[in-house]
């Protein structure tokens, strides 16, 4: 899952959200400076990406995609997710996602202090481009997802990618609607558990 997802999925606590973000900028041991909620959701996030890994709808999105490029098929699936969620979110989170993503930069704002220098420059480009809003737009995943191939070196997979997406659209969202409750529920679950032993 990617930003979006990981704080949606984390929502029942603002610290949670805060390291539901963290989650792709802490490597290794979660450190013990961090508030005990906000380690909690950096672990929630790592749950979720395990679970995410094993999960058969998410499978099947990744198997649709090129197989020429499917090493960039699960980072690609998971932008996708976003924009699906982003799409449908009020129905699968019962609240508005203008006010929820005001919700997010409000949180993550408050405990600045907790994020290092490259969680604290993506939340300034998160926050002043509205990127969890913006990714309702198709076209917001294909400029993430040409970040990341660039980085990999393979950019001549982001054309092939929004290709399949565009044809067999309703199929992704078939997907998404089979796995994305499977992970709310295993992430609410996760959370009740760690709540009852802290």
């Amino acid at each position: 899952m990617n930003f979006l997802a990981h704080c949606a999925l984390a929502t029942a606590d603002d610290d949670l959200i805060v390291g539901g973000f963290l989650g792709d900028f802490v490597k290794g041991t979660v450190p013990d400076t961090l508030p005990k909620l906000v380690a909690r959701g950096v672990r929630l996030h790592r749950r979720i990406d395990a679970f995410s890994n094993t999960e058969p709808h998410i499978r099947s999105s990744v198997a649709r995609l090129p197989e020429a490029h499917r090493r960039l098929a699960p980072p690609f699936v998971d932008l996708l997710a976003d924009h699906l969620l982003a799409r449908d979110f009020e129905c699968c989170h019962g609240e508005a996602l203008g006010d929820f993503t005001d919700r997010v930069h409000a949180a993550i704002e408050r405990r600045e202090v907790w994020l290092g220098a490259s969680a604290r420059r993506y939340f300034a480009f998160m926050r002043d481009t509205a990127l969890l809003h913006r990714y309702q737009d198709l076209s917001t995943v294909a400029r993430a997802f040409e970040r990341i191939a660039a980085r990999f070196g393979r950019s001549e997979a982001v054309a092939p990618f929004m290709a399949c997406v565009e044809t067999h659209f309703d199929a992704f969202a078939a997907d998404f609607a089979g796995y994305y409750p499977r992970l709310t529920a295993h992430a609410d679950d996760w959370i009740a558990t760690a709540a009852a032993n802290p």
